[in-house]
């Protein structure tokens, strides 16, 4: 199996849990209201969800459990983030009421005690057993692309999702507040643009100088196949009143349109012998065109809406051929790759090419550490040839984190003046792409020679496609990664909508000083009942996600723990700061899964050691952090708001 696949399955998790990461950032990161069972919420959300979308219980063999109603999936996560929502509000106004440091410990309690319900209740959730026999929303439509309406439409809604990121990508690169291209085309020069969205006088949308940069431009107009690339340009150009009309006539065109094709292409709700399909495609014509109305930048989405339509056209035109799905995802896969080389070239542009080299150095070392353990660890070689290789490479570790050290407390005589911590942050990019181009073709080299290398090495380029049986097709995993990473993006606008609005700035002054807030007349505590409701409500959509991907839950699921590695991702990418939610989720699930793959060389009867070590790494981490970097590794970000004198 290609390592793409590993990739996709990382990304779902990453995406659930960075959502879980942005609920409790509102209630801890920029209220300061310490919720130590933010669990229950999601346990509340991922269990309402599933109870409201399973059959009658009738219709389950060996399994007991109320409701079953048979609902869909959009409808049942509704209830569920509401249901979640609901309960952080009752949790919160007892508890705030009498103190607020009371709230932890309630909140904890309240975690304990529905765990153990739905543990020991066996008429409301199949008790000890797993909760299961739910199937997947659209499951039966993949692998994409099918032959029916639906199928069509649902990879239309995939083009239209992923070119719509990608153009707004493009649309936001170099526009950064104090970049070149901003006192041209950018955002934060409103005044001052030009009508070629900023990109003449040698300089490029990509935002890199010279040949290279037109080459990068080259290949990010070939990779989105021109639209993303036209679209993101004309983002940046100042927009008249009339064109501003026109856009949004044009959104809701392709609003109506989606909202008629969704409804005609997929069974919907029955109430009463009533069918209520065109609820859904109501739904997804007020989201289409509250996407046009709501975006900055609007020909993002138009950008989106335009190739979603001819991906839809093509499928329903062809029938689903594969030269259909591999014309629109594997291009938005390959983009993904330039425009991560241009985005590491333009934040690490000041770095020399001695600095990358000292980075390359420190991955290869890294890796070559575990060489001992990768030859002679393993079922085959044995435990004592095991524990061998077990302690050469513990002690190879060891040397090489001293060096580290050394290397970074004496990086005043050795470096170049830029931070040693950005040294290793590019080592860790060096470290992946060792991971994914190079390790991962060992074992196709020693199966299939050079053949397999380049066909594997193609599948993991071309990530958004699993190919199997010489065929290449998107399967459900990815599209439930689309679905996760659409949500999260969602939900991340939101939240920064919210965090930057009035409300979120008196949420800030109450955890800095909550006199000062009261003073202005400021209903403290109404504001922190909502911050509890809004953060328990993100962990119950997260909860709900959680539902989907698994197909089952068990009481096991939503031990403390859960709460704990969403503290921990707060505090690796930065409390009060939302896109830190998204680094510290990334880092902690990628050191699990590297940590995995380590585990995979030990015997079985090792494993269970190593993955008790793993925690206590993971806890050493936490502690390094807090110790030099306690704001995190992005840190808050600190916004300054104009006041109008009266």
């Amino acid at each position: 199996m290609a390592l793409s696949s590993s990739l996709v399955s990382l990304g779902i998790i990453v995406g659930i849990y960075a959502i879980l990461a942005l609920g409790l950032n509102i209630k801890f990161g920029y209220t300061g209201l310490l919720d130590i069972g933010h669990v229950a919420f999601y346990l509340v959300g991922a269990y309402v969800t599933a109870l409201l979308v399973l059959p009658p219980a009738s219709e389950q063999q060996f399994t007991t459990y109320i409701l079953g109603w048979n609902w869909p999936w959009l409808p049942a996560i509704a209830v569920g983030t509401l249901v979640a929502g609901l309960l952080g509000m009752l949790v919160a106004l007892p508890a705030i009421r009498l103190r607020e440091d009371y709230l932890a410990i309630a909140v904890l309690g309240i975690s304990v005690i529905l765990k153990r319900i739905v543990q020991s209740e066996g008429w409301l959730a199949n008790g000890p057993g797993s909760l299961r026999g739910f199937s997947q929303p659209f499951r039966d439509f993949f692998p994409l692309p099918g032959d029916t309406l639906g199928a069509a439409a649902l990879l239309g809604f995939v083009v239209f999702v992923l070119w719509t990121v990608a153009t707004h990508v493009l649309a936001e690169t170099g526009t950064e507040s104090g970049s070149e291209l901003a006192t041209d085309g950018g955002k934060a020069s409103e005044a001052d643009r030009k009508a070629d969205g900023g990109v003449t006088a040698g300089r490029t949308i990509s935002g890199t100088r010279g040949v290279g940069g037109w080459v990068v431009d080259g290949l990010l107009a070939l990779t989105t196949l021109g639209v993303g690339y036209v679209a993101a340009r004309r983002s940046r150009t100042r927009v008249g009143e009339t064109e501003q009309r026109a856009l949004l006539a044009a959104g809701g065109v392709f609003g109506l349109a989606a909202g008629v094709v969704t409804w005609q292409a997929f069974d919907w709700w029955t109430v009463a012998g009533v069918s209520l399909d065109w609820v859904f495609g109501l739904v997804v014509f007020a989201a289409v065109t509250a996407g046009f109305f709501g975006a900055n930048r609007r020909y993002a989405p138009l950008a989106g809406a335009v190739v979603g339509t001819a991906a839809f056209a093509a499928a329903v035109a062809l029938g689903g051929p594969v030269v259909v799905v591999s014309v629109f995802l594997a291009a938005i896969s390959l983009f993904t790759w330039v425009f991560g080389a241009v985005a590491v070239s333009r934040r690490y542009s000041d770095l020399s090419l001695r600095d990358f080299g000292v980075a390359l150095a420190l991955a290869v070392v890294f890796v070559a550490c575990f060489a001992p353990l990768i030859v002679l660890g393993g079922e085959s070689t044995g435990d004592a040839t095991s524990s061998v290789g077990l302690f050469a490479t513990m002690g190879l570790l060891v040397a090489f984190l001293y060096g580290v050290y050394y290397l970074g407390s004496n990086w005043e005589r050795f470096g170049s003046g830029v931070e040693f911590v950005r040294i290793v942050g590019v080592g860790a990019i060096w470290l992946f792409a060792i991971r994914y181009f190079g390790m991962a073709n060992i074992v196709p080299f020693k199966r299939g020679g050079f053949d397999a290398v380049v066909n594997n090495t193609f599948q993991n380029l071309v990530w958004l496609l699993k190919f199997q049986g010489g065929s290449a097709a998107f399967d459900y995993s990815r599209f439930l990664l689309v679905l996760t990473l659409a949500s999260l993006a969602m939900l991340y606008y939101l939240s920064e909508i919210t965090v930057e609005s009035p409300f979120g700035r008196v949420l800030k002054a109450i955890r800095e000083d909550e006199d000062v807030a009261t003073s202005l007349g400021k209903n403290t505590f109404a504001y922190k009942v909502q911050s509890m409701m809004l953060g328990s409500a993100l962990a119950g959509f997260a909860g709900g996600l959680t539902a989907i991907y698994f197909q089952s839950l068990v009481h096991t699921m939503f031990a403390p723990r859960v709460t704990f590695i969403a503290f921990l991702a707060l505090i690796i990418g930065g409390t009060a700061n939302n896109k830190g939610m998204i680094l510290g989720a990334t880092i902690y699930w990628a050191f699990q899964k590297a940590t995995a793959d380590i585990a995979a060389f030990f015997p079985t009867s090792a494993r269970s050691s190593v993955q008790a070590l793993r925690l206590a790494f993971i806890g050493a981490l936490l502690i390094v952090i807090l110790y030099y970097r306690p704001e995190g590794l992005w840190g808050e970000k600190r916004t300054v708001a104009e006041v109008a004198e009266e």
